[in-house]
């Protein structure tokens, strides 16, 4: 498809011709480049905002983990307490006891 832009500045028009020549363009094909580029900068603002999107609900989701994992370990801190309170044995054993719980679920699994 062929556009025609007429009374263009004459400063601009040797700014251009100068711009070309440094790529070894010709001033048709350094335009031609330009034109396509500004014709998808649309494109990539958009998939950007949607990237920046993404990473918010991301971010976000992360944040709300974070904060549960946190929970989480609080929680268990207060049962080994609890266990080990109950049961009259110091922290070390009740590792060793978790650990050896979680292998044998994993073996019925």
């Amino acid at each position: 498809m062929e556009i025609k832009v007429r009374n263009v500045d004459v400063v601009a028009v040797k700014k251009i011709d100068e711009l070309a020549k440094k790529k070894n363009l010709s001033r048709n094909e350094y335009l031609k480049l330009h034109i396509e580029k500004l014709a998808h900068m649309d494109v990539f603002l958009e998939e950007r905002n949607r990237f920046e999107e993404a990473l918010k609900m991301v971010g976000s989701v992360l944040e709300r983990n974070i904060h549960m994992m946190k929970e989480n370990n609080e929680e268990i801190q207060r049962m080994k307490s609890i266990f080990m309170m109950m049961m009259d044995v110091n922290e070390e054993e009740v590792n060793e006891f978790m650990k050896v719980f979680v292998a044998e679920q994993g073996e019925i699994v």
